[in-house]
């Protein structure tokens, strides 16, 4: 028989993640059809968990809702965890681990009074305001929002596998000097490293893409990093390599999703950290 999970009118970013886990990693709920019910209630009155093929989140105090509870848990969090118990997630998945905390914390209402600067707009851009922003443009669309709103999981869950992966990458990586400071060179395709280097101290950070050559470099902002010396000379050095030096002196790039049609460079990394020590 097919599975129905039910949800409150109106579902949060509580109810939403905990379809979308049981939809992804479940494979019994893969095409699960989705009911909604005033919030407390449940499907026709029956008991929370009383049939197998009806599974409650976040609505009717059963085994996926918190309500009942001042435990520091969710919906997701609770379907998360029953779903590590019965073997269909890992609990060795850091990306999605740390994704659930931070679900969890927004359904305690972190975002409003622990986390810095929480009248700050930037807040307005994160997943759970744009699904009250949802609401407002698309209302009594239930099946909207959770299907926009998973979209946007499935992103977030993509991000942090590759930043999990990143910091294991750069921690792994090539350590150097610079004038600006220390820098860092990793040999992946994974460009994340990029951003999260930076944002982790280094002065500059280097990958040089294993499969097709291409080399980028950013540099941080924070220690007035200048690249137009390393940029003349990887012409020099390579000329027949496509070089661009964006406008901020502080992305040196030699490949880009943006222009595929750049020539990838013949330099090694440790050709590129000579130049990146020299300039």
């Amino acid at each position: 028989m097919a599975k129905t999970i039910v949800t409150h009118v109106s579902p949060d970013f509580d109810g939403i993640p905990a379809i979308w886990l049981l939809r992804k990693f479940h494979p019994d709920f893969a095409d699960a059809k989705l009911a909604f019910v005033p919030a407390g209630q449940t499907y026709n009155n029956q008991p929370p968990d009383s049939d197998p093929d009806i599974v409650h989140v976040d609505t009717g105090m059963g085994r996926f809702d918190h309500h009942q509870t001042r435990d520091f848990t969710c919906a997701a969090q609770l379907v998360y965890e029953w779903l590590i118990a019965e073997g269909y997630v890992s609990a060795g998945d850091e990306a999605l681990a740390r994704m659930i905390k931070i679900i969890t914390e927004l359904d305690h209402g972190y975002d409003n009074y622990k986390w810095s600067e929480a009248e700050n707009d930037r807040y307005e851009f994160m997943l759970p305001n744009v699904l009250v922003g949802l609401k407002i443009l698309y209302p009594k669309q239930d099946d909207k929002h959770i299907e926009m709103t998973t979209l946007g999981l499935e992103a977030v869950y993509k991000l942090l596998q590759f930043k999990v992966k990143a910091e294991k990458e750069i921690d792994g990586g090539r350590k150097f000097k610079t004038r600006w400071g220390e820098g860092v060179a990793v040999s992946s395709v994974n460009q994340s490293i990029l951003d999260l280097g930076v944002k982790k101290g280094f002065a500059v950070v280097l990958t040089k893409d294993p499969n097709r050559g291409n080399v980028r470099v950013t540099g941080s902002n924070n220690l007035n990093v200048d690249f137009t010396k390393a940029y003349e000379m990887a012409k020099v050095k390579d000329p027949e390599a496509t070089w661009f030096l964006h406008a901020s002196k502080v992305l040196l790039r030699n490949g880009s999703s943006r222009n595929p049609t750049m020539k990838p460079t013949k330099l090694s990394i440790d050709e590129m950290i000579e130049i990146l020590g020299a300039a």
